[in-house]
């Protein structure tokens, strides 16, 4: 699909909602489902309907980054033209604006070929049919589709999530924020397909107003005449923006029929591959209801829990409601329940490690817990 050109940005990203775990990393970067990143989910989906022309702008922690992502080749996205670019940050703007963020790349906009430009926020997973929604466009000569989830929400997990208005015809009207005041409402599902002159003319005017931060925004407060239409989408939709929805999207994983619509459904999600050998179980280990990776040791009891790559859990060790990432250690006879332990964190022996379900302990990166009780800590 040459005349597309995505661009992929997390453009409400706060380091503090997520406590320890994005300290080091960028919040589309963070581990899931035991093998994977967030970012997979996007990146799949482009290279699924064979979108090669990819700008990914990039955090301010890179690292992690270039390393699991590097020129895109796990997504086939290693094109002599075109392919993946990943747009490092303008360091000297400590808190820059979605709007300043892409005009910044405004030459490459300019220049490209492309007839349309897909926006997208990976921390929205869904699994969106961009060509069908390129073909909605042209059958009714929509400039722009915004791309919503017709929701429910009776136990409030949306709330103040963003949301699309419409008129009496069902034409997006403005952006809103969910209050709980409606039975039913569009949930912005993250992402917009737009004509490319259009959005050049609408980021051109974001910047000359001065005061408008988002290009969804933008959208709705350009003075000209833009034809907007809803494009909704009708399968699994995930939104994680703090360390509570990123909790919350990790365990609904370990319901099979889940986990499978969201992996198998619609495309599949690819990843950086790694030869690793499958986890050794000892006759006393227990493993109920989890999710565990390849490379790993398991000596004790896990149950309704997450293991990442290459965890070791010693004898007499109990894991409960938590998540491990990658090759930290679990010593023996301790006890964790509703935590999440950063990659190569090591807890010693008898330790006994607890958060809850809204609020889970979250270890940092190579940390060291020993022979001591913890509780969580909570984040704003």
């Amino acid at each position: 699909m040459d005349n597309v050109l995505a661009l992929v940005y997390s453009s409400e990203f706060n380091p503090d909602s997520y406590g320890e775990l994005c300290k080091v990393r960028p919040d589309y970067m963070l581990p899931f489902a035991g093998r994977y990143r967030i970012i997979d989910f996007t990146l799949s989906n482009l290279s699924n309907y064979d979108i090669s022309n990819v700008i990914l702008f990039a955090g301010n922690k890179m690292r992690s980054t270039l390393d699991h992502i590097g020129n895109g080749r796990s997504w086939e996205l290693n094109r002599r033209h075109g392919g993946l670019t990943i747009t490092p940050p303008d360091f000297t703007d400590t808190n820059p604006s979605e709007v300043t963020t892409y005009y910044d790349s405004m030459m490459a906009f300019e220049e490209s070929n492309a007839e349309y430009v897909f926006i997208t926020n990976p921390m929205y997973i869904n699994k969106v049919d961009i060509s069908d929604a390129k073909e909605k466009m042209k059958s009714s000569n929509a400039d722009a589709l915004i791309f919503t989830k017709k929701t429910t929400d009776e136990n409030g997990f949306y709330l103040n999530r963003k949301i699309i208005i419409s008129d009496e015809n069902d034409k997006p009207i403005n952006p809103g924020v969910n209050l709980g005041l409606n039975d039913e409402f569009d949930l912005f599902a993250g992402s917009i397909l737009i004509k490319r002159e259009v959005f050049i003319k609408v980021l051109r005017y974001a910047i000359e107003v001065n005061n408008i931060s988002s290009i969804l925004a933008a959208l709705f407060e350009f003075p000209g005449d833009i034809n907007k239409d809803f494009y909704r989408i009708d399968n699994q939709l995930e939104i994680i923006m703090d360390i509570y929805s990123f909790f919350d999207a990790n365990f609904k994983l370990l319901d099979k029929k889940y986990y499978d619509k969201l992996f198998y459904k619609d495309g599949l999600v690819y990843t950086k591959s790694k030869d690793e050998p499958s986890t050794s179980y000892t006759k006393d280990s227990k493993v109920k209801n989890s999710l565990v990776a390849n490379g790993s040791i398991i000596e004790g009891e896990i149950e309704n829990s997450i293991i990442f790559r290459g965890v070791t859990i010693k004898k007499g060790a109990v894991i409960k409601n938590s998540i491990i990432f990658q090759d930290s250690v679990i010593g023996e006879d301790s006890i964790i329940n509703y935590v999440i332990t950063d990659k190569g964190t090591q807890i010693g022996k008898n330790v006994k490690l607890f958060g809850n379900r809204t609020h889970p302990y979250a270890s940092s990166k190579n940390e060291v817990l020993e022979t001591r009780s913890y509780e969580w800590t909570y984040y704003i």
